[in-house]
């Protein structure tokens, strides 16, 4: 049976709780400085195909889709704007203060654009695609804004942490961390407002909290696959870490 609106949009918090992206092996392992360089690359890289790559594209897909709610559409649009061109924070597009921060790694942009993803960043991109092209809208909302979106400024807090004690990033690479966790909190906060507006049966609930849970899996093996390839250096994942080694200057 269907719970009141306010209320389930509460109880999604507890969903993400219990499988944060931010509490990750692999983010501890930033935080702590237990990357190496090349590492920090291959994870540098594999993240650069689930946002910076291809936003603001499926925000705007999320906006083309929304119902009439001019609070959500203005939200959705100021969203757009900002990853696109960074106007809201007064700083840049969200691409370009990635690749920043990649070239001060020691990676292009083109190198960045030529990299395949790893089957399980694949996967999660093509979950994304479904729910946000396929699934109702509001099933692509939510887990936008309580799993994607808005589980990014925790996440960002401890990777800002490490690079800053640990790498010796300097300040000009580090704006696509620093302007997620100013603009983050409030991106992701739509969701909530979305399920209060338009998840009020048992099924759309339904359908909502599995959508979330299953995109907070995604996210989390998509973290799994980083640390397999790059960190555990499973031999199955060869051809990527050669890939990494062949176009980027590494060092220990």
């Amino acid at each position: 049976m269907a719970i009141a609106a306010s209320a389930f949009a509460k109880e999604l918090y507890g969903v993400v709780a219990a499988r944060h992206s931010k509490d990750h092996p692999l983010i501890g392992m930033i935080e702590r400085g237990e990357l190496t360089h090349e590492q920090l690359l291959g994870f540098a890289v594999q993240f650069y195909q689930l946002f910076p790559k291809v936003f603001p594209k499926p925000i705007a897909a999320l906006y083309g889709r929304c119902p009439d709610d001019f609070d959500i559409e203005k939200h959705l649009l100021e969203n757009v704007i900002e990853e696109g061109t960074g106007q809201v924070s007064g700083s840049a597009s969200h691409r370009d203060l990635f690749i920043d921060f990649a070239r001060v790694l020691g990676l292009t942009a083109e190198a960045l654009d030529a990299a395949e993803p790893l089957p399980e960043t694949a996967a999660l991109l093509n979950w994304r695609d479904v729910l946000f092209y396929q699934r109702p809208w509001i099933e692509a909302m939510a887990s936008q804004g309580y799993a994607l979106e808005g589980t990014a400024a925790e996440r960002m807090r401890r990777i800002v942490r490490g690079l800053r004690t640990h790498y010796e990033i300097p300040q000009e690479g580090m704006g696509y961390w620093t302007v997620h966790i100013e603009v983050e909190d409030e991106h992701g906060s739509v969701g909530e407002m979305a399920v209060e507006r338009f998840a009020k049966t048992d099924e759309q609930q339904s359908a909502v909290r599995d959508a979330v849970q299953r995109t907070l899996d995604a996210f989390w093996l998509f973290f799994d696959g980083v640390k397999r390839c790059y960190v555990d250096e499973d031999p199955t994942y060869s051809r990527w870490r050669d890939w990494l080694r062949a176009n980027t200057s590494t060092r220990s």
